[in-house]
């Protein structure tokens, strides 16, 4: 199975690189249908055409070659080896989109980070033999370099996306040298911003490379020769952005974003090796400063805060300014994090008595009580603040009224009842709200519609969490309805909200909003998690119980990503 990761990594790679010059030569779109190009499966002529199909060509054997792959990965891997067939299936929704409805450049820069998502998803499913003379010399601080630097980098892939892709270059195109550009920034206060944005944070990233990647190359003897590559790829990187600050081509253009990949692709191979070999020698992550910091704000349910927020600004009927929504999301995600700091804090003594929360850093003492307290209300003011200053007043007392309610009215009320569930579903379906606002500054139908479905979604979400983690919620003393409740009862009413959410998904489809498309994609989707429902009426032993609330729970996950995904695309 080796020669297959071999394949479709390499297969990513070029895929990226033919997606990329077709977008420098502004000849993406040449194919007037989808998925034949002028009506043949591979024009033979060479030109746009010819490799704009061969993109989609290429995506297809990568669709089946993923598919293989998990497949062959199931049995080590589980749930896990599904993620490239995921990634891969939303990969293929954005691509059909982006051509069918010739979507804004927030969803194509999506595309591109999908991709490179994808190219990770890849390399952690990959069989790795572990060197177990590592162990006693392992440094945990490597993870957060390489990761700290690794998300500097994809940063500036979102900038450079936006750039290449939108109008934004119009007046400030980067035939223009730096300081040309700065002079213009009054002029075009836009395109120039966002310009110096990119080429100055490039210029720092490139500079900090050099020294991430000798730093790397250091203190890592077993991987000392991609570190000494990536330290050359910076270099070339460089090289490249000062020639393209005097006078750009097409060509420099291309390679700079080529020597990008390549850098991102050996911080890549580092980072998943350092926390692989980390959870393979001490079964979990080894704490260090930046790691327990980050873990106060709880990571990945900010990601989804943001991600959700994003459908709704992407399905609002008005722009925005890109600067703006950058800025927003920043403002959002740090109300976010701030409310999940504080949670920490609240938290931090029943946190104690689960085996899934125990380690975290308030709770084994690896950071003091105060610093969530300083961090959660320092970060949910400052996020308040810039989105009333950039955004507007409803967005930003939106997000400020899911993080106090989720605080002070979830958070309690969860240790003396299990309805608390309703009332926490409300800050939790805020977000693509708050992404609809934040684009039309009211409070429109499409925007509530939102809210429902992220709302009933949480509740069969929640209550099979409930059912397979019944003991670590009894132990801290968390009111929930397994406690309260039969079997019987939690089974029927996962059901029941299942079939709501399928009847909920009729809405957009009865108001005109969406076709038939969205319709039957919409159904599909929910008869296959109602299916994952009714199942739990068949489990009879407690062990078989847990299973399936396992299962369902996971369901659960891959169905909102598809649900939000036919709703944007299927139009």
């Amino acid at each position: 199975m080796t020669f297959l990761f071999y394949l479709l990594y390499l297969g990513t790679v070029v895929v990226l690189l033919i997606g990329a010059q077709l977008q420098v030569l502004k000849s993406a779109l040449v194919c007037p249908d989808w998925p034949l190009c002028y009506g043949e499966f591979h024009p033979l002529i060479m030109g746009p055409a010819f490799y704009e199909s061969l993109h989609r060509f290429l995506a297809g054997l990568l669709g089946v070659g993923s598919l293989v792959w998990a497949v062959a990965r199931f049995r080590d891997l589980r749930g896990k080896a599904l993620l490239p067939v995921f990634l891969i299936v939303l990969q293929s929704l954005l691509g059909w989109a982006t051509f069918t409805y010739k979507l804004p450049t927030v969803t194509t820069v999506l595309h591109l980070i999908f991709s490179l998502l994808y190219l990770a998803s890849l390399e952690g499913t990959r069989a790795l033999s572990f060197d177990s003379a590592l162990r006693s010399t392992w440094n945990p601080k490597l993870k957060d370099v390489t990761g700290f630097f690794l998300f500097l980098l994809l940063f500036q892939f979102i900038l450079g996306g936006i750039l290449r892709k939108s109008s934004l270059l119009a007046s400030c195109e980067a035939s223009l040298d730096f300081w040309a550009c700065w002079k213009l920034q009054s002029q075009i206060p836009l395109a120039g911003s966002l310009s110096l944005i990119h080429r100055s944070f490039g210029i720092l990233t490139t500079l900090g490379g050099l020294f991430v990647f000798s730093y790397l190359a250091k203190h890592l003897p077993r991987w000392k020769s991609a570190a000494v590559f990536g330290t050359a790829l910076m270099v070339c990187q460089l090289l490249l952005g000062l020639q393209m600050g005097r006078s750009s081509s097409r060509e420099l253009i291309f390679w700079h974003f080529t020597a990008a990949l390549g850098s991102f692709m050996v911080l890549l191979f580092l980072i998943l090796r350092l926390r692989r070999y980390e959870y393979h020698f001490f079964g979990r992550p080894v704490p260090t400063h930046l790691n327990d910091l980050l873990d106060l704000f709880k990571p990945k349910l900010t990601i989804l805060v943001v991600i959700t927020l994003l459908v709704g600004v992407l399905l609002a009927p008005l722009g925005l300014n890109l600067i703006f929504l950058l800025v927003s999301l920043v403002a959002i995600w740090l109300q976010a994090a701030g409310s999940l700091a504080l949670n920490s804090y609240i938290e931090r003594d029943l946190d104690r008595l689960m085996d899934r929360t125990k380690d975290r850093p308030l709770p084994a003492g690896r950071l003091e009580p105060r610093v969530a307290l300083i961090w959660g209300w320092s970060l949910i003011a400052c996020g308040t603040l810039i989105l009333m200053a950039t955004a507007n007043l409803l967005t930003a007392l939106l997000g400020l009224f899911a993080a106090l309610s989720y605080l002070y009215v979830y958070t309690p009320l969860k240790l003396k009842t299990p309805y608390a569930l309703y009332l926490g579903a409300i800050p939790g379906a805020i977000p693509t709200l708050m992404g609809w606002t934040l684009t039309t500054n009211g409070l429109g139908g499409f925007g509530v519609y939102l809210f429902g479905i992220l709302f009933l979604w949480q509740i069969p979400h929640f209550m099979a969490i409930s059912l397979y983690r019944k003991s670590e919620y009894s132990s801290a003393r968390f009111v929930t309805f397994a406690q309260t409740h039969s079997f019987s009862f939690l089974r029927w009413n996962i059901i029941l909200y299942s079939l709501l959410l399928m009847l909920f998904g009729f809405i957009p489809y009865l108001a005109n909003w969406r076709g038939e498309g969205y319709l039957w994609g919409s159904l599909m989707i929910s008869v296959i998690l109602l299916s994952l429902a009714v199942i739990g009426l068949f489990m009879r032993d407690e062990h078989r119980q847990k299973i399936w609330a396992r299962i369902y729970f996971f369901g659960t996950l891959f169905y909102l990503p598809l649900i939000l995904g036919i709703l944007l695309v299927l139009r």
